[in-house]
């Protein structure tokens, strides 16, 4: 017991001491240091905007209240801007996911609201899988390389410079050897690991909530799986180069290969064109109407809101209460559309997670971005957000627009306040036991090769 301690130690100490461990780590924290700087510097560029948005939005109706001073609410209403945020949450700093494609904020009018969503484009997430150098990126992307950089020479070095057989013939147990060896290399890297979270905790400024441990609980998983990788391949018994390029190619295969074949297998079993036909249809459906009689265009908004039907509109000229109706009606020739389109961006998720349990670098990267809401099913919860405000928004001002209310008669400020859409936790047992099943599977693969490879030669002390 005292020799195995002794040889652990010595192993250890040599370990410790080598370049590699210094150069690797030191690496890695400029790179997380740089991902911490990214991080924050993109989100507190979001936050500082948002913050500005109340005031904005102040400065923006007392503008068009005095230009239409003149005017009813049908005329004025036709210009103002509702702004809409969506707020980044305390851990979007360390996965910022599509926060830097997607729109944060939306500004949106009276008008048909199918046309002011898509402006920019809803991408599948393993579109963006290799993204930001962002703090979830040092981890999924790069913590790997250290941990082939110290795993691929473990024992090949020593059969390569003929140390080896002599560990073989004087050690008490070749078992308990290379089990120091890895272990060394084990406990090395996850002390990294937790060196560089807290380093991002701090940094970053996360919370210390159960959903900062839901991070750390996912990153010991994929840190796990990636050990297990290193240690099938040692577990081959071929030399160092043999080793590095394999785990370089699986590495390679994994993180970047896979994600882009993955993603065009997703956009090929689920094309979503109804981003530009639901655009296409809501304009059509509102242009067409102008040369059209009113009567049917009031019926389909009468069909939602009788309440309006009292109110006369002219049939042989333009009215507030028409135009509006018209905008409406744009959206309901476009909802069709707009449902196939969300309910595939659900599918296209759905899909990509069932892909994602063949690739733990998929699904490590996945749950990172919901435990930030930075991921698409994020998104898409706000744009639904935008379209009840919207809603909202268009039904407070309905009556003074058919009631041919002056403008300066009502509260321009009094329409219901935006609700940014709150944290949605996401459940991550499946993410860590796939992530974990993957590193078992591999783990016991691992012991196979090395009984079959390493331990063929019983013990000294039972030869």
């Amino acid at each position: 017991m005292m020799a195995s301690r002794k040889v652990f130690m010595l192993e250890a100490k040599n370990f410790i001491l080598g370049r590699t461990v210094l150069v690797g780590a030191v690496a890695l924290l400029l790179f997380a240091a740089y991902g911490f700087f990214y991080g924050n510097r993109l989100i507190g560029q979001q936050q500082a905007t948002i913050d500005e948005v109340p005031a904005v939005q102040q400065a923006h109706l007392k503008g068009i209240v005095e230009h239409g001073a003149k005017a009813t609410v049908g005329s004025t209403a036709y210009y103002p801007f509702f702004y809409t945020v969506n707020p980044p949450t305390p851990w979007a700093r360390f996965a910022v996911g599509q926060r830097d494609v997607n729109p944060y904020t939306l500004k949106v009018k009276m008008l048909a609201i199918e046309g002011q969503l898509y402006d920019s484009e809803l991408t599948n997430p393993l579109t963006l899988l290799v993204g930001n150098l962002d703090a979830s990126f040092v981890f999924i992307f790069l913590f790997p390389l250290l941990i082939i950089a110290l795993m691929y020479n473990v024992l090949s070095e020593e059969q390569e410079n003929g140390v080896w057989k002599i560990v073989r013939t004087t050690a008490g147990s070749i078992g308990q050897t290379i089990a120091g060896k890895l272990a060394t290399r084990y406990i090395a890297i996850v002390l990294i690991t937790f060196v560089i979270f807290v380093l991002s905790v701090i940094a970053l400024q996360l919370p210390l909530t159960a959903v900062t441990f839901q991070l750390l609980l996912v990153l010991l998983a994929y840190v796990v799986f990636w050990l297990m990788v290193g240690t099938l391949v040692v577990a081959f018994g071929r030399s160092s180069a043999f080793n590095a390029t394999t785990l370089v190619c699986i590495w390679i295969f994994l993180a970047i290969l896979f994600p882009g074949i993955a993603n065009i297998a997703v956009n090929n079993a689920v094309p979503i064109p109804e981003a530009a036909e639901t655009a296409v249809r809501q304009r059509k459906g509102y242009h067409e109407k102008w040369d059209l009689p009113k009567g049917p265009t009031m019926e389909k908004f009468y069909a939602v809101y009788p309440q309006y039907r009292k109110y006369p509109v002219p049939d042989d000229k333009y009215s507030p209460g028409w135009y509006y109706a018209m905008q409406f009606s744009g959206d309901l020739e476009s909802a069709q559309s707009a449902e196939m389109l969300f309910g595939k961006l659900g599918r296209r998720q759905s899909l990509t997670e069932k892909i994602g349990a063949f690739n733990p670098v998929i699904t490590a990267q996945q749950a990172l971005n919901r435990i930030a809401n930075t991921d698409l099913s994020s998104q898409v919860r706000y744009l639904e957000s935008v379209k009840a405000h919207h809603r909202q928004v268009r039904e407070y001002f309905y009556p003074f627009i058919f009631e041919n209310v002056p403008t300066p008669s009502i509260d321009w400020a009094g329409y219901p306040a935006y609700k940014p859409v709150a944290y949605e936790g996401e459940p991550l047992a499946g993410s860590v036991v796939k992530i974990g099943t993957w590193g078992i599977l591999l783990a016991l693969c691992a012991l196979f090769l090395f009984k079959s490879n390493f331990l063929q030669i019983k013990d000294i002390q039972n030869a």
